[in-house]
C-alpha cells in the first residue's frame, strides 16, 4: 500500500503562541495511520482565525498548490476557521478536489464526498463557530454589567489587586 503524502496545517491565533505542539502531535499522528501518511510539507500559520481564509496567505496558497500531496492533516477543525463565511469555502474546496486532495483532522471524522459526511462537516463547524461568537457575547454582558456596578476589570476603580 503506498503511502499518502500530506501537507501538515498548523494555525495558532497570535504570533506569541507556538505551533510547535501541534506539529509534533501530527507527525506522531500521521505514523500511525494506514496507510502511513508520508509527510510532504508543514505549513505553520499565525495569521488570526478572525482574518477570511481569502486573506490567510498561507492557507490559501496551499490550496492553490498541493505539489504532489494527497490531503492537507489539521490537528482539528477548528484550526482551520471559526468563521460561518469560511465553512462554505472549505468544504467547497475539498468537496470538489476530494479526488486528488482530501481534508483529513486528527480530532474528528471528515467525508466529504457524500451527503451525511458534508452534513457531519457542517454540523462540527458550525459548533466551532457558534463557541467563540457565543463566548464574547457573554463577555459582552457580564463587561456592561459590571459597568453599571462601577467595576473596571472586576474591581471598584482605585481598588488594588490582592495576591
Amino acid at each position: 500500500m503506498l503511502p499518502m503524502k500530506v501537507d501538515i496545517y498548523c494555525r495558532v491565533s497570535t504570533e506569541d503562541q507556538n505551533v510547535s505542539q501541534q506539529v509534533a502531535y501530527l507527525k506522531e499522528w500521521c505514523s500511525r495511520q494506514i496507510p502511513i501518511m508520508q509527510i510532504n510539507r508543514i505549513i505553520s500559520d499565525t495569521e488570526s482565525g478572525r482574518l477570511p481564509l481569502t486573506e490567510r496567505k498561507k492557507f490559501r496558497k496551499l490550496l492553490e498548490s498541493h505539489n504532489g500531496s494527497d490531503a492537507m492533516v489539521v490537528f482539528r477543525l477548528d484550526r482551520l476557521t471559526r468563521n460561518w463565511d469560511d465553512v462554505t469555502l472549505i468544504e467547497r474546496e475539498f468537496r470538489e478536489n476530494w479526488d486528488t486532495y482530501k481534508l483529513v483532522s486528527a480530532g474528528e471524522p471528515v467525508d466529504l464526498s457524500c451527503a451525511t459526511g458534508r452534513l457531519n462537516f457542517r454540523l462540527m463547524m458550525a459548533i466551532h463557530c457558534f463557541m467563540p461568537e457565543d463566548m464574547r457575547e457573554k463577555q459582552k454582558v457580564g463587561i456592561e454589567r459590571a459597568r453599571k456596578q462601577g467595576k473596571y476589570l472586576g474591581r471598584k476603580p482605585g481598588a488594588k489587586n490582592k495576591i
